[in-house]
């Protein structure tokens, strides 16, 4: 998930799997989207073997898939998958968030309410620079997740964020809902009121799996 903290220094290979599934996120490369190594070498201004090590670390991560004779490319996402994704994300998600109001510090909260703040101050500008909002967006999330304190759950979460990577393609479209929906979310944090921060961004997870189910078949995606 755009937004996840470093822990300790980053190699070459980290740095471009990081840029690359950037890319894929924001839908700048799109499902189908064919990864050279040279290109991408050329594009980065590093040496082959970081770039071929960050595809392997895209392909374990589901963002990135190999075909003999076609080589590496994004993957495309089905809409089974999706739902799939999305009914975990309702139950992870909103756990995490009941944890942050339980177990977030101060200085946490006041980090969480900072981040809305210039979240929804992006998303109000209508010709404002969409990738900003999309970062911003993640970047909150990122901060309520890791104030519950519990590794395990953290990663699980930012593994699921990997699943429908282009979400940031349609989330453009719906942010002034989502400012909303985070303002609720916030609000219930700073008060530590565990069960409707909870409730809260279980329906803002609803309504981001509505918008991407229709996103997804818009596009023709598989339905199997």
């Amino acid at each position: 998930m755009p937004g996840k903290r470093d822990r300790g220094s980053t190699t070459k290979a980290e740095e471009a799997f990081t840029a690359i599934r950037r890319q894929i996120e924001r839908g700048q490369l799109p499902g189908g989207a064919k990864l050279t190594l040279q290109s991408l070498s050329d594009e980065m201004q590093m040496s082959l073997t970081p770039i071929r090590e960050a595809l392997r670390m895209l392909q374990a991560h589901g963002l990135v898939e190999y075909r003999p004779h076609h080589g590496h490319v994004v993957t495309r996402y089905s809409i089974p998958r999706a739902e799939e994704i999305y009914l975990l994300r309702e139950t992870l998600e909103p756990l995490a968030t009941r944890l942050a109001a339980q177990r977030a510090s101060e200085r946490e909260l006041e980090e969480i309410r900072g981040l809305h703040e210039e979240f929804r101050a992006a998303a109000e500008k209508e010709d404002g620079e969409q990738g900003v909002v999309v970062d911003l967006n993640a970047l909150w999330h990122r901060a309520v997740y890791e104030a519950a304190h519990s590794g395990f759950l953290d990663d699980f979460i930012d593994r699921l964020w990997t699943g429908v990577p282009y979400q940031a393609i349609w989330f453009i479209h719906r942010r002034h809902r989502s400012v909303l929906d985070h303002s609720a979310v916030t609000e219930a944090l700073l008060t530590r009121e565990a069960d409707a921060a909870g409730s809260a961004m279980l329906h803002h997870i609803e309504r981001g799996k509505k918008a991407t189910i229709e996103h997804l078949r818009a596009i023709g995606a598989p339905e199997t």
